[in-house]
């Protein structure tokens, strides 16, 4: 399949997602689709079903990477929750609530096969953040291969669990967002934040699952914690393990991390 037509099956169940014509989804008689690490679909029924009450009233831009037959992106959405508890009666825009996605679709012979969706929920009334293009993109003859993009990448989610910034190449203007809020303005700044006391909660980064597309990667990955590492918890205090599963952008330029955007949701796996 072209990537025209991984995206336009893909960009189907998001149109649906606002009309809510769910007979319009190119979906596969069996389906999946994956909630924030945990199985909660199967089979095109009852996902077609499920699209036409969601309370969806406007999806964001769309900057998709397609790697085969797989379509990832992170994207903003808007929930009127008032269609969730009233049918078709629908809210002002301005009571939406805000949610950060981060999506990827497996398309085979123009059918989405399989659907991972990770979500993470805003306040009413908050913000978009500001996504600066401080680099410029790079693709096409002019793009980093694949293996690069995918280890300066990996430098950053190595930090994680060694809590030392200093062995990530980050670009000086980079910036990083975290559910809609800014987490760093700037290489240092995002160095430092991976050493921070709080980071030592993190124990590891496992079943990465990577889309890369010309300076771009996205992977959907299981981050380890463990409640016990907390500032403050008393020494000797019993491990509290736990896992989620993240979502994450990296757009790479010159060798350096240049953005970084992660959808992180609030339950466990």
């Amino acid at each position: 399949m072209t990537r025209t037509e991984v995206i336009q099956a893909a960009s189907s169940y998001l149109d649906a997602l606002v009309s809510h014509d769910a007979p319009s989804v190119s979906l596969a008689d069996d389906v999946r689709r994956t909630g924030n690490g945990r199985d909660s679909v199967v089979g095109a029924d009852e996902l077609r079903a499920i699209i036409e009450r969601e309370p969806v009233g406007a999806i964001g831009p769309r900057d998709w990477v397609v790697d085969g037959d797989t379509a990832t992106l992170l994207y903003d959405l808007d929930a009127d929750m008032t269609r969730a508890t009233q049918g078709d009666t629908f809210a002002a825009p301005e009571s939406w609530i805000p949610a950060y996605v981060a999506e990827r679709f497996t398309v085979h012979d123009g059918l989405i096969t399989a659907i991972d969706l990770l979500y993470a929920a805003a306040s009413v009334g908050t913000p978009r953040p500001p996504r600066p293009e401080r680099y410029p993109r790079q693709r096409g003859a002019s793009a980093p291969s694949r293996e690069h993009v995918v280890d300066i990448a990996s430098s950053y989610l190595d930090a994680l669990v060694t809590h030392d910034g200093s062995a990530v190449p980050l670009a000086p203007r980079a910036w990083r967002i975290e559910n809609g809020h800014n987490s760093g303005d700037s290489g240092p700044d995002i160095a430092s934040a991976l050493g921070a006391d709080i980071m030592h909660v993190v124990t590891g980064v496992r079943d990465l699952e990577w889309t890369v597309e010309d300076d771009t990667a996205i992977v959907f990955y299981t981050l380890d914690v463990d409640l016990a590492r907390l500032p403050g918890a008393a020494v000797g205090a019993p491990s509290q393990p736990s896992a989620k599963r993240l979502g994450e952008r990296f757009r790479v330029h010159d060798g350096q991390l240049a953005e970084i955007e992660v959808v992180i949701p609030a339950t466990d796996i």
